[in-house]
């Protein structure tokens, strides 16, 4: 799977060059971003998620994003984010927040 841009902060997931899903990324302060609206076709079997967000969380670092941000509104979506090292920062809005590391291998 890749990440195309398509626009400022659209982007489309593509695996074999047909477009599984697509979601945004909106620049926020001081190095940061928040994926919004993303999107999976139904095809997109469960382990496949994990993949996307690895996939996005690799993009943040290549990109030298600091932080991503995710608002959950649903407790699978909570649960897979507590896989991908996002932390709970804050319980009323329900904000998830992953912070990239930039160590070099």
């Amino acid at each position: 799977m890749f990440i195309k841009k398509i626009e400022d902060e659209l982007y489309h997931i593509c695996k074999e060059n047909n477009q599984v899903g697509s979601f945004r990324l909106m620049e926020l302060q001081s190095g940061c971003g928040q994926i919004k609206e993303m999107r999976l076709v139904e095809q997109v079997a469960p382990v496949q998620i994990l993949a996307v967000f690895e996939l996005i969380q690799s993009y943040a670092q290549e990109q030298h994003f600091k932080e991503l941000h995710v608002v959950s509104h649903s407790t699978n979506l909570n649960r897979i984010l507590q896989h991908q090292q996002f932390v709970l920062e804050d319980v009323e809005k329900n904000l998830w927040i992953y912070k990239v590391n930039h160590k070099q291998l």
